[in-house]
């Protein structure tokens, strides 16, 4: 799994790019080397002229820096640079966070996708009707599918594990057993505590239900994306212009803009399906 960490491309989705906070500008103009050395400087200047000339005008251009430079053309492009190269180091961490949690079936999917990018990659440098120098926005689009792809093993690893460990038949067995006490009981204490573990049993049922329609749509998008790059390889070479690239490649994103979704509906049940086991645990209602 060499490249999905130490890649110089790293895998990386529209929704993890950054979106520049108000004040950014201003806090990095601030808090930056070339600053502290203006500040610094003017610190010294005063000090050893025993004059405050030189912290007067050290404040005038820190505030002309603060004020205009901030605003810069020049300074917000190293500001781009510096929030790319962060993003790159974040989504290398969070890569190699998730390989080291993924079972060997999924990472083999993981390198064999690898696998087919880098091919993909190195025929359409070989497609003579596309221009090398606006390739590598296009390939770019392969990071941010890479990084879906690795997201979605994670989440389907984790569903696969609570489905494994959770059959529904236990908790079919669970509802049939408290119906049927419910029926033969007929202490009301004792009915309500029933009608409590009842309701519970059918909220874990209802919460079993979503969760095995989220892996299930799940493993179809990993299923598609993997034949999406299988046939994008196949036919790189026939593609003849850039837009009709560029076109490929925007209908693969567009086909996993969903996961995010996913993702948020799946971690939202699971908190949902430890309450309910803590409730289940403590005969509380959840």
């Amino acid at each position: 799994m060499r490249s999905v960490v130490k890649s110089g491309r790293p895998f990386a989705t529209m929704e993890d790019r950054p979106r520049r906070k108000p004040g950014s500008l201003l806090k990095r103009a601030l808090l930056n080397q070339y600053n502290y050395i203006l500040v610094g400087a003017t610190a010294l200047f005063t000090l050893a002229s025993g004059s405050w000339l030189p912290a007067v005008v050290g404040a005038g251009a820190e505030v002309l820096w603060l004020v205009l430079g901030a605003d810069s053309g020049p300074f917000r492009r190293w500001v781009d640079r510096q929030e790319s190269r962060e993003v790159a180091e974040r989504m290398r961490k969070d890569a190699a966070q998730m390989v080291a949690g993924l079972a060997d079936g999924y990472r083999q999917r993981v390198t064999a996708l690898e696998r087919m990018s880098r091919e993909i990659e190195t025929l359409a440098g070989d497609n003579q009707g596309l221009e090398t120098s606006l390739l590598q926005g296009e390939m770019a689009k392969l990071g941010e599918l890479l990084h879906s792809f690795l997201k979605m093993c994670t989440t389907h690893q984790r569903l696969t594990r609570y489905l494994g460990d959770n059959p529904v038949s236990d908790v079919e067995r669970d509802i049939a057993r408290c119906q049927r006490a419910l029926r033969q009981e007929e202490d009301p204490r004792v009915q309500a505590s029933l009608r409590q573990a009842l309701s519970l049993a059918q909220k874990r049922l209802k919460q079993h239900t979503e969760i095995e329609g989220a892996w299930k749509a799940l493993s179809v998008q990993m299923d598609t994306l993997e034949k999406a790059f299988d046939y994008l390889r196949s036919h790189i070479l026939g593609i003849g212009t850039q837009g009709e690239l560029a076109d490929e490649l925007d209908n693969l994103v567009t086909g996993v803009a969903s996961v995010a979704e996913l993702e948020a509906s799946t971690s939202e049940l699971m908190s949902e399906l430890h309450a309910t086991a803590v409730a289940r645990a403590t005969g509380v209602r959840s």
